[in-house]
Protein backbone atom coordinates (compact mmCIF):
# COMPACT_ATOMS: atom_id res chain seq x y z
CA UNK A 1 0.00 0.00 0.00
CA UNK A 2 3.09 2.63 0.61
CA UNK A 3 3.88 2.01 -2.67
CA UNK A 4 0.83 3.09 -4.22
CA UNK A 5 0.55 5.70 -2.08
CA UNK A 6 3.90 6.63 -2.78
CA UNK A 7 2.94 6.62 -6.56
CA UNK A 8 -0.14 8.66 -6.30
CA UNK A 9 1.90 11.81 -4.26
CA UNK A 10 4.42 11.48 -7.39
CA UNK A 11 1.87 11.68 -10.07
CA UNK A 12 0.05 14.45 -8.30
CA UNK A 13 3.20 16.55 -7.90
CA UNK A 14 3.92 15.71 -11.75
CA UNK A 15 0.57 16.38 -12.42
CA UNK A 16 0.74 19.94 -10.58
CA UNK A 17 3.67 21.24 -12.39
CA UNK A 18 2.34 20.40 -15.51
CA UNK A 19 -0.56 22.10 -15.23
CA UNK A 20 1.33 24.99 -14.20
CA UNK A 21 3.36 24.74 -17.31
CA UNK A 22 0.54 24.31 -19.25
CA UNK A 23 -1.36 27.48 -17.63
CA UNK A 24 1.57 30.11 -18.24
CA UNK A 25 1.56 28.66 -21.71
CA UNK A 26 4.30 26.02 -21.48
CA UNK A 27 2.60 23.07 -23.72
CA UNK A 28 5.99 21.24 -24.50
CA UNK A 29 7.31 21.12 -21.05
CA UNK A 30 3.37 19.90 -19.60
CA UNK A 31 4.15 17.32 -22.22
CA UNK A 32 7.19 16.40 -20.66
CA UNK A 33 5.27 15.95 -17.43
CA UNK A 34 2.41 13.84 -18.56
CA UNK A 35 4.62 11.60 -20.53
CA UNK A 36 6.48 11.67 -17.37
CA UNK A 37 3.28 10.35 -15.21
CA UNK A 38 2.82 7.80 -18.17
CA UNK A 39 5.87 6.38 -17.96
CA UNK A 40 5.35 6.04 -14.08
CA UNK A 41 1.70 4.01 -14.73
CA UNK A 42 3.56 1.90 -17.66
CA UNK A 43 5.02 0.20 -14.74
CA UNK A 44 1.85 -1.36 -13.02
CA UNK A 45 -0.36 -4.09 -15.02
CA UNK A 46 -4.10 -2.63 -14.94
CA UNK A 47 -5.46 -4.34 -11.56
CA UNK A 48 -3.00 -1.96 -9.88
CA UNK A 49 -3.75 1.03 -11.52
CA UNK A 50 -6.56 0.33 -11.04
CA UNK A 51 -5.69 0.12 -6.96
CA UNK A 52 -4.47 3.63 -6.98
CA UNK A 53 -8.63 4.55 -6.82
CA UNK A 54 -10.02 7.46 -7.79
CA UNK A 55 -7.82 10.13 -6.62
CA UNK A 56 -5.82 9.45 -10.24
CA UNK A 57 -9.01 10.05 -12.76
CA UNK A 58 -8.86 14.21 -11.97
CA UNK A 59 -4.91 13.56 -12.87
CA UNK A 60 -6.09 11.79 -15.96
CA UNK A 61 -8.49 14.67 -16.96
CA UNK A 62 -5.38 17.44 -16.61
CA UNK A 63 -3.18 14.61 -18.88
CA UNK A 64 -6.20 14.88 -21.55
CA UNK A 65 -6.59 18.41 -21.16
CA UNK A 66 -2.93 18.83 -21.98
CA UNK A 67 -3.08 16.54 -24.89
CA UNK A 68 -5.68 18.54 -26.03
CA UNK A 69 -4.29 22.13 -26.10
CA UNK A 70 -1.01 21.16 -27.45
CA UNK A 71 -2.63 19.62 -30.31
CA UNK A 72 -2.35 15.93 -30.19
CA UNK A 73 -6.14 15.08 -31.54
CA UNK A 74 -4.99 11.30 -31.01
CA UNK A 75 -3.81 11.23 -27.63
CA UNK A 76 -6.04 13.70 -26.56
CA UNK A 77 -9.26 11.14 -27.45
CA UNK A 78 -7.41 8.24 -25.86
CA UNK A 79 -7.09 9.97 -22.82
CA UNK A 80 -10.47 11.54 -22.47
CA UNK A 81 -12.26 8.14 -23.28
CA UNK A 82 -10.01 6.29 -20.68
CA UNK A 83 -10.78 9.17 -18.04
CA UNK A 84 -14.60 8.76 -18.71
CA UNK A 85 -14.53 4.72 -18.41
CA UNK A 86 -12.69 5.21 -15.05
CA UNK A 87 -15.13 8.29 -14.05
CA UNK A 88 -18.07 6.13 -14.33
CA UNK A 89 -16.12 2.87 -12.65
CA UNK A 90 -15.97 4.99 -9.27
CA UNK A 91 -19.00 6.91 -10.15
CA UNK A 92 -17.43 10.64 -10.35
CA UNK A 93 -20.44 11.93 -12.24
CA UNK A 94 -19.01 15.72 -12.68
CA UNK A 95 -15.58 14.30 -14.69
CA UNK A 96 -17.26 11.88 -16.19
CA UNK A 97 -19.42 14.29 -18.03
CA UNK A 98 -16.51 16.62 -18.32
CA UNK A 99 -14.77 14.17 -20.26
CA UNK A 100 -17.42 12.70 -22.59
CA UNK A 101 -17.96 16.85 -23.65
CA UNK A 102 -14.53 17.06 -24.53
CA UNK A 103 -14.87 13.45 -27.00
CA UNK A 104 -18.25 14.87 -27.95
CA UNK A 105 -16.30 18.48 -28.86
CA UNK A 106 -13.64 16.70 -31.05
CA UNK A 107 -16.15 14.44 -32.99
CA UNK A 108 -17.99 17.26 -33.82
CA UNK A 109 -15.23 19.61 -34.70
CA UNK A 110 -14.33 16.21 -37.30
CA UNK A 111 -17.71 16.49 -38.72
CA UNK A 112 -18.95 13.21 -37.08
CA UNK A 113 -22.62 13.78 -36.15
CA UNK A 114 -23.26 10.19 -34.83
CA UNK A 115 -20.35 9.61 -32.35
CA UNK A 116 -20.85 13.18 -31.18
CA UNK A 117 -24.56 12.52 -30.14
CA UNK A 118 -23.90 9.94 -29.24
CA UNK A 119 -20.74 11.04 -26.52
CA UNK A 120 -23.22 14.22 -25.89
CA UNK A 121 -25.77 12.14 -24.61
CA UNK A 122 -22.84 10.56 -22.11
CA UNK A 123 -23.28 14.04 -20.62
CA UNK A 124 -26.61 13.99 -18.75
CA UNK A 125 -27.98 16.69 -21.26
CA UNK A 126 -30.63 17.39 -18.46
CA UNK A 127 -28.20 17.84 -15.30
CA UNK A 128 -26.02 21.50 -15.03
CA UNK A 129 -23.19 20.82 -14.69
CA UNK A 130 -19.23 21.71 -15.37
CA UNK A 131 -19.34 20.33 -18.89
CA UNK A 132 -22.68 21.97 -19.96
CA UNK A 133 -20.28 25.06 -21.44
CA UNK A 134 -18.41 22.43 -23.54
CA UNK A 135 -21.32 20.27 -24.52
CA UNK A 136 -22.81 23.46 -25.65
CA UNK A 137 -19.86 23.92 -27.87
CA UNK A 138 -20.36 20.47 -29.51
CA UNK A 139 -24.10 20.81 -30.17
CA UNK A 140 -23.43 24.44 -31.55
CA UNK A 141 -21.05 22.66 -34.06
CA UNK A 142 -23.76 20.28 -34.83
CA UNK A 143 -25.87 23.18 -35.39
CA UNK A 144 -23.58 24.58 -38.01
CA UNK A 145 -23.46 21.62 -39.83
CA UNK A 146 -27.03 21.27 -40.45
CA UNK A 147 -27.32 25.15 -40.88
CA UNK A 148 -29.24 25.96 -37.80
CA UNK A 149 -28.12 29.03 -37.01
CA UNK A 150 -30.52 29.83 -34.55
CA UNK A 151 -30.06 26.49 -32.99
CA UNK A 152 -26.35 27.21 -32.73
CA UNK A 153 -26.82 30.61 -31.54
CA UNK A 154 -28.41 29.62 -28.20
CA UNK A 155 -26.10 26.87 -28.10
CA UNK A 156 -23.66 29.56 -27.76
CA UNK A 157 -25.39 31.84 -25.43
CA UNK A 158 -24.63 28.53 -22.98
CA UNK A 159 -21.67 27.87 -23.65
CA UNK A 160 -20.08 31.49 -22.34
CA UNK A 161 -18.73 30.36 -19.35
CA UNK A 162 -15.37 29.05 -21.78
CA UNK A 163 -14.39 32.40 -22.39
CA UNK A 164 -12.14 33.11 -19.05
CA UNK A 165 -11.60 28.82 -19.49
CA UNK A 166 -8.77 27.32 -20.50
CA UNK A 167 -10.99 26.06 -23.60
CA UNK A 168 -11.70 29.43 -24.35
CA UNK A 169 -10.61 29.26 -28.00
CA UNK A 170 -13.07 26.36 -28.99
CA UNK A 171 -15.72 28.70 -28.07
CA UNK A 172 -13.81 31.58 -30.28
CA UNK A 173 -13.89 29.23 -32.95
CA UNK A 174 -17.54 27.93 -33.26
CA UNK A 175 -18.64 31.69 -32.70
CA UNK A 176 -16.38 32.67 -35.61
CA UNK A 177 -18.20 29.73 -38.14
CA UNK A 178 -21.33 31.55 -36.70
CA UNK A 179 -20.55 34.65 -37.86
CA UNK A 180 -18.89 33.40 -41.11
CA UNK A 181 -22.27 31.81 -42.11
CA UNK A 182 -24.48 34.89 -40.88
CA UNK A 183 -22.75 37.45 -43.17
CA UNK A 184 -21.19 38.86 -40.04
CA UNK A 185 -17.31 38.75 -40.97
CA UNK A 186 -16.04 42.58 -39.81
CA UNK A 187 -17.98 42.18 -36.62
CA UNK A 188 -16.96 38.08 -35.89
CA UNK A 189 -13.54 39.48 -36.92
CA UNK A 190 -13.73 41.89 -34.20
CA UNK A 191 -14.60 39.84 -31.54
CA UNK A 192 -12.37 37.35 -32.55
CA UNK A 193 -9.62 40.13 -32.09
CA UNK A 194 -10.77 41.31 -28.34
CA UNK A 195 -11.15 37.66 -27.45
CA UNK A 196 -7.22 37.24 -28.16
CA UNK A 197 -6.37 40.37 -26.32
CA UNK A 198 -8.29 39.41 -23.51
CA UNK A 199 -5.98 36.01 -23.04
CA UNK A 200 -2.22 35.83 -22.11
CA UNK A 201 -1.04 35.97 -25.76
CA UNK A 202 0.96 32.63 -24.72
CA UNK A 203 -1.95 30.94 -24.18
CA UNK A 204 -2.86 31.16 -28.16
CA UNK A 205 0.99 31.24 -29.75
CA UNK A 206 1.12 27.74 -29.98
CA UNK A 207 -1.04 24.21 -29.72
CA UNK A 208 -4.14 23.94 -30.29
CA UNK A 209 -5.69 27.37 -29.82
CA UNK A 210 -2.84 28.10 -31.95
CA UNK A 211 -4.67 26.10 -34.68
CA UNK A 212 -7.97 27.31 -33.80
CA UNK A 213 -7.39 31.35 -33.38
CA UNK A 214 -5.78 30.63 -37.00
CA UNK A 215 -8.36 29.01 -38.47
CA UNK A 216 -11.34 31.21 -37.55
CA UNK A 217 -9.35 34.13 -38.71
CA UNK A 218 -9.09 32.53 -42.35
CA UNK A 219 -12.81 31.72 -42.56
CA UNK A 220 -13.76 34.90 -41.42
CA UNK A 221 -11.44 36.28 -44.18
CA UNK A 222 -13.06 36.24 -47.46
CA UNK A 223 -10.09 36.77 -49.48
CA UNK A 224 -8.53 33.13 -50.39
CA UNK A 225 -5.96 33.42 -47.64
CA UNK A 226 -4.49 30.04 -46.83
CA UNK A 227 -1.32 28.24 -45.99
CA UNK A 228 -0.57 25.00 -47.84
CA UNK A 229 -0.57 22.45 -45.28
CA UNK A 230 2.89 21.51 -46.49
CA UNK A 231 3.91 24.67 -45.69
CA UNK A 232 2.56 24.99 -41.91
CA UNK A 233 4.75 24.38 -38.70
CA UNK A 234 2.26 21.72 -37.56
CA UNK A 235 0.46 18.80 -39.14
CA UNK A 236 -3.61 18.98 -39.91
CA UNK A 237 -6.28 19.26 -37.35
CA UNK A 238 -10.26 18.89 -38.22
CA UNK A 239 -10.11 22.81 -37.68
CA UNK A 240 -7.28 23.96 -39.97
CA UNK A 241 -8.88 21.24 -42.47
CA UNK A 242 -12.00 22.90 -41.79
CA UNK A 243 -10.89 26.39 -42.53
CA UNK A 244 -9.71 25.24 -45.87
CA UNK A 245 -12.80 23.69 -47.05
CA UNK A 246 -14.63 27.09 -46.37
CA UNK A 247 -11.93 28.45 -49.15
CA UNK A 248 -12.17 25.77 -51.53
CA UNK A 249 -16.36 26.15 -51.60
CA UNK A 250 -16.06 30.15 -51.52
CA UNK A 251 -13.76 29.65 -54.21
CA UNK A 252 -16.16 27.19 -56.00
CA UNK A 253 -18.72 29.48 -55.76
CA UNK A 254 -16.95 32.54 -57.06
CA UNK A 255 -16.26 30.87 -60.31
CA UNK A 256 -12.17 29.78 -58.74
CA UNK A 257 -12.49 26.31 -60.17
CA UNK A 258 -8.65 25.55 -60.46
CA UNK A 259 -7.86 27.42 -56.96
CA UNK A 260 -10.62 24.87 -55.34
CA UNK A 261 -8.61 21.66 -57.35
CA UNK A 262 -5.61 23.48 -55.80
CA UNK A 263 -7.07 23.01 -52.05
CA UNK A 264 -8.49 19.85 -52.23
CA UNK A 265 -5.76 18.14 -53.96
CA UNK A 266 -3.32 19.78 -50.94
CA UNK A 267 -5.30 18.83 -48.41
CA UNK A 268 -6.16 14.76 -50.01
CA UNK A 269 -2.01 14.86 -50.55
CA UNK A 270 -1.14 14.93 -46.60
CA UNK A 271 -3.39 13.02 -43.92
CA UNK A 272 -6.42 13.48 -43.69
CA UNK A 273 -8.00 14.18 -39.85
CA UNK A 274 -11.93 14.37 -39.87
CA UNK A 275 -14.34 12.50 -42.15
CA UNK A 276 -16.03 15.85 -43.52
CA UNK A 277 -12.90 16.81 -44.79
CA UNK A 278 -11.67 13.82 -46.41
CA UNK A 279 -15.35 13.01 -48.29
CA UNK A 280 -15.74 16.80 -48.77
CA UNK A 281 -12.42 17.50 -50.65
CA UNK A 282 -12.97 14.10 -52.74
CA UNK A 283 -16.31 15.55 -53.94
CA UNK A 284 -14.94 18.85 -55.25
CA UNK A 285 -12.44 17.40 -56.93
CA UNK A 286 -15.28 15.36 -58.47
CA UNK A 287 -17.38 18.03 -59.23
CA UNK A 288 -14.74 20.35 -60.93
CA UNK A 289 -13.20 17.25 -63.04
CA UNK A 290 -12.63 18.28 -66.88
CA UNK A 291 -14.53 15.05 -67.39
CA UNK A 292 -16.53 11.99 -66.58
CA UNK A 293 -13.85 9.04 -66.28
CA UNK A 294 -11.67 11.33 -63.78
CA UNK A 295 -14.35 12.52 -61.74
CA UNK A 296 -15.84 8.86 -60.99
CA UNK A 297 -13.65 7.29 -58.86
CA UNK A 298 -13.52 10.62 -56.21
CA UNK A 299 -17.24 10.57 -56.22
CA UNK A 300 -17.45 7.27 -55.73
CA UNK A 301 -14.96 7.52 -52.66
CA UNK A 302 -16.35 10.54 -51.25
CA UNK A 303 -20.71 9.64 -51.30
CA UNK A 304 -19.95 6.79 -49.81
CA UNK A 305 -17.89 7.81 -46.76
CA UNK A 306 -21.51 10.36 -46.69
CA UNK A 307 -23.28 7.24 -47.14
CA UNK A 308 -21.99 4.98 -44.27
CA UNK A 309 -20.90 7.88 -41.95
CA UNK A 310 -24.57 9.72 -42.52
CA UNK A 311 -22.43 12.83 -43.78
CA UNK A 312 -26.10 14.15 -45.62
CA UNK A 313 -25.61 17.44 -44.57
CA UNK A 314 -22.46 17.87 -46.81
CA UNK A 315 -24.38 17.39 -49.81
CA UNK A 316 -26.44 20.88 -50.35
CA UNK A 317 -22.77 22.49 -50.16
CA UNK A 318 -21.87 21.35 -53.86
CA UNK A 319 -23.46 22.14 -57.64
CA UNK A 320 -26.49 19.72 -57.08
CA UNK A 321 -27.31 19.23 -60.94
CA UNK A 322 -23.70 17.91 -60.88
CA UNK A 323 -24.03 16.05 -57.54
CA UNK A 324 -27.32 14.49 -58.25
CA UNK A 325 -25.51 13.14 -61.57
CA UNK A 326 -22.53 11.99 -59.39
CA UNK A 327 -25.17 10.04 -56.98
CA UNK A 328 -27.31 8.33 -59.43
CA UNK A 329 -26.39 5.02 -58.12
CA UNK A 330 -27.14 6.29 -54.27
CA UNK A 331 -30.77 6.03 -54.33
CA UNK A 332 -30.40 6.81 -50.59
CA UNK A 333 -29.04 10.16 -50.86
CA UNK A 334 -30.96 11.70 -53.36
CA UNK A 335 -33.74 12.43 -50.69
CA UNK A 336 -31.27 14.98 -49.53
CA UNK A 337 -30.50 16.58 -52.39
CA UNK A 338 -32.72 19.62 -53.98
CA UNK A 339 -33.50 19.41 -57.31
CA UNK A 340 -31.13 20.40 -59.77
CA UNK A 341 -32.87 24.49 -60.38
CA UNK A 342 -33.74 24.41 -56.37
CA UNK A 343 -30.09 25.97 -55.59
CA UNK A 344 -29.98 29.71 -56.31
CA UNK A 345 -28.18 31.25 -59.08
CA UNK A 346 -25.19 33.45 -57.60
CA UNK A 347 -24.92 36.40 -60.11
CA UNK A 348 -22.33 37.06 -62.53
CA UNK A 349 -20.54 39.00 -59.77
CA UNK A 350 -19.32 37.49 -56.67
CA UNK A 351 -20.54 39.44 -53.22
CA UNK A 352 -17.09 40.84 -52.79
CA UNK A 353 -16.55 42.29 -56.81
CA UNK A 354 -20.50 43.70 -56.23
CA UNK A 355 -19.49 45.12 -53.06
CA UNK A 356 -16.31 47.09 -54.84
CA UNK A 357 -18.44 47.78 -57.37
CA UNK A 358 -20.46 49.75 -55.51
CA UNK A 359 -17.57 51.85 -53.93
CA UNK A 360 -15.98 52.29 -57.14
CA UNK A 361 -19.00 53.94 -58.58
CA UNK A 362 -19.65 56.40 -55.75
CA UNK A 363 -15.69 57.28 -56.57
CA UNK A 364 -14.12 56.05 -53.26
CA UNK A 365 -10.21 54.99 -53.80
CA UNK A 366 -9.11 51.53 -53.44
CA UNK A 367 -7.20 52.78 -50.39
CA UNK A 368 -10.57 53.95 -49.13
CA UNK A 369 -12.21 50.73 -49.71
CA UNK A 370 -9.63 48.72 -47.95
CA UNK A 371 -9.88 50.83 -44.69
CA UNK A 372 -13.56 50.37 -45.15
CA UNK A 373 -13.52 46.82 -45.45
CA UNK A 374 -10.85 46.18 -43.18
CA UNK A 375 -8.96 44.48 -45.94
CA UNK A 376 -5.49 44.97 -47.87
CA UNK A 377 -4.82 47.45 -50.95
CA UNK A 378 -3.35 44.92 -52.43
CA UNK A 379 -6.71 42.42 -51.92
CA UNK A 380 -8.88 45.22 -53.26
CA UNK A 381 -6.93 45.86 -56.03
CA UNK A 382 -7.38 41.42 -56.93
CA UNK A 383 -10.81 42.31 -56.60
CA UNK A 384 -11.26 45.15 -59.34
CA UNK A 385 -9.54 42.95 -61.45
CA UNK A 386 -11.40 40.18 -61.49
CA UNK A 387 -14.33 42.37 -61.60
CA UNK A 388 -13.33 44.33 -64.94
CA UNK A 389 -12.50 40.88 -66.25
CA UNK A 390 -16.26 39.80 -65.77
CA UNK A 391 -17.80 43.23 -66.83
CA UNK A 392 -15.82 43.68 -69.83
CA UNK A 393 -14.00 47.08 -68.88
CA UNK A 394 -9.99 48.00 -68.38
CA UNK A 395 -9.97 50.80 -66.20
CA UNK A 396 -11.47 52.09 -62.79
CA UNK A 397 -13.59 54.96 -64.55
CA UNK A 398 -15.23 52.33 -66.87
CA UNK A 399 -16.17 50.16 -64.10
CA UNK A 400 -17.63 53.54 -62.10
CA UNK A 401 -19.57 53.93 -65.36
CA UNK A 402 -20.73 50.28 -65.16
CA UNK A 403 -22.02 50.65 -61.61
CA UNK A 404 -23.93 53.95 -62.20
CA UNK A 405 -25.88 52.08 -65.30
CA UNK A 406 -26.28 49.04 -63.55
CA UNK A 407 -27.36 49.39 -59.94
CA UNK A 408 -28.54 46.21 -59.64
CA UNK A 409 -25.31 44.88 -59.83
CA UNK A 410 -23.97 46.70 -56.96
CA UNK A 411 -24.41 45.91 -53.42
CA UNK A 412 -24.08 48.53 -50.80
CA UNK A 413 -22.21 47.72 -47.48
CA UNK A 414 -25.07 45.77 -44.84
CA UNK A 415 -27.15 44.95 -48.17
CA UNK A 416 -28.12 41.07 -48.07
CA UNK A 417 -26.89 39.17 -50.78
Amino acid sequence: MASHIESLLRLDELTHQGVAKRQAGDLSAAVESVRACHALLDGFDDDTVFDLGPDLVPMRAEWALTSTLQGDEELALRGWERCWDQAERFELDDIRREAAAAVAVVHAFNGDCRYATRWLERTDPDVASSATPLAAVARATLALDALDLSGAEQELAAAQELSTSERWADLAFVEARLASLDGKHVSGMARLRATCLAHYPKQWSGGANWELIDSATRILDRVDARVPRRDRGSGGSSVTEYADLVIALRALDDGKIETARVIALDDLDQPVVSLRTGASMRLLLAVTAPDEESAEAPADAALETIRTEHLYYLLPSFPQERVRALASRFEELLPYLGEADDRPQRPSLTKREREVLWYIAQGYRFEQIAAAEYISVNTVKSHAKNLYLRIGVNDRSSAARYGEANPDETLAPGEDY
